[in-house]
């Protein structure tokens, strides 16, 4: 005699769209967790990154391992209907499973349905998984955006996760892979490619082929020298690219951003003429040379997050340029690529002359003896 399971337990299929019930076919494994709080069985049949989450079903399967994971179990599917037959511990139970759809996450932000499939197909790569890229990473897949591209070689530290989308057990983890696992639990029916180490250590060849993947590109690393690597392949390659960063104790920061190809200075204009503050030292965010010396003040993820939020929706924006309803593309114009942001802390640092102030720094360029956009002749230095 079957057992039902409690009234307050429940079993939901995970699916992109109602296309994806193509995907649970005879023999498929879903993945998923026993979320025991609300009773619900959450099951997908998105592979997880880094294998996050366990094998919690089969898909018309008859395994013979439901002593090995109590939580294992058969999935049938009629139509578009889908039940299913397992163990809760030693209860067995049998029945209907929900199918949860990812509009289900924008039914009550029901944003333009073209907008929607235009980020679904795009691509973001994004250099660094610290305080800021792994915001920026999961802000836009919570806009939409269907493919990130994760680079970063450093892992998960204590210090960072006061300030960083992990926690306290994703220590020690690579960032990239404490970034995959969170996109995978927000959709998991979005496609994260990670690496772990500096792919300019890489071939041209294979470097060139990471970028071509990409619709845009984030320089979210906190150095000049690997933001100007990204600049040169990312505009050689007729790439978008969107650069930001943080001064001093996150008093303030900027947001950068070119389209090649639309005669606008690309990152080595910048930095060629203008140098801007860089963190040095030990301190995060600061040039002290010690705890002694640092004069910064609580909420540095918060001040962090005010430019990142701004660097997340410019790059929303280029991904839209070409819709016709997007209200994001207004801000992009060909003279407005630099934007200076002051934090609440910002009055009388660098630029600022109160707090939030926020403004554009007008550039020229491209800047005819730039080495990557403008006219320069490198046989010139033969001479």
């Amino acid at each position: 005699m079957v057992t039902r399971i409690n009234p307050k337990f429940n079993c939901k299929v995970f699916l992109k769209d109602k296309a994806d019930m193509k995907l649970l076919k005879s023999g498929t494994r879903l993945y998923g967790q026993f979320v025991e709080s609300t009773g619900s069985i959450f099951m997908m049949p998105y592979r997880p990154p880094y294998d996050c989450l366990p094998w919690l079903g089969i898909v018309n399967g008859k395994t013979g391992h439901e002593n090995e994971n109590p939580l294992l179990m058969n999935v049938y599917i009629d139509g578009d209907s889908i039940t299913t037959a397992g163990f809760v511990g030693k209860q067995h139970f049998e029945g209907p499973a929900e199918i949860v759809y990812k509009s289900a996450a924008y039914a009550r932000t029901p944003f333009n349905n073209d907008d929607m499939k235009t980020l679904w197909n795009k691509t973001v790569l994004i250099f660094g998984a610290g305080t800021g890229g792994s915001k920026i990473a999961l802000e836009l897949i919570r806009a939409g955006v269907g493919k990130v591209i994760l680079v970063d070689f450093d892992r998960l530290d204590y210090a960072n996760i006061s300030r960083h989308e992990g926690d306290l057990f994703d220590v020690g983890k690579p960032k990239v892979q404490v970034v995959a696992e969170r996109i995978y639990r927000i959709n998991p029916a979005v496609q994260v490619e990670t690496y772990t180490e500096d792919i300019f250590d890489r071939s041209f060849d294979e470097i060139n082929a990471i970028f071509e993947k990409a619709d845009a590109v984030v320089a979210a690393t906190d150095k000049t020298a690997p933001q100007l690597q990204i600049n040169e392949f990312a505009h050689r390659l007729g790439i978008p690219l969107i650069a930001g960063g943080c001064y001093e104790e996150a008093l303030g920061g900027e947001v950068f951003y070119t389209l090649p190809g639309e005669k606008m200075p690309c990152l080595a204009c910048l930095r060629g003429g203008m140098k801007q503050p860089e963190q040095k030292g030990e301190i995060d965010y600061s040039t002290a040379s010690g705890p002694q010396d640092y004069q910064g003040q609580p909420g540095l993820h918060a001040a962090v997050d005010f430019v990142t939020c701004i660097e997340i929706q410019i790059c929303l924006a280029i991904l839209l340029r070409e819709s016709k309803t997007s209200k994001l593309t207004a801000m992009l114009h060909l003279k407005r690529n630099f934007l200076l942001i002051g934090g609440a802390m910002a009055q009388g640092f660098y630029r600022f002359r109160k707090p939030f102030d926020i403004f554009y720094q007008p550039l020229n360029g491209p800047k005819k003896n730039c080495v990557v956009c403008g006219e320069f002749n490198p046989e010139e230095l033969l001479t």
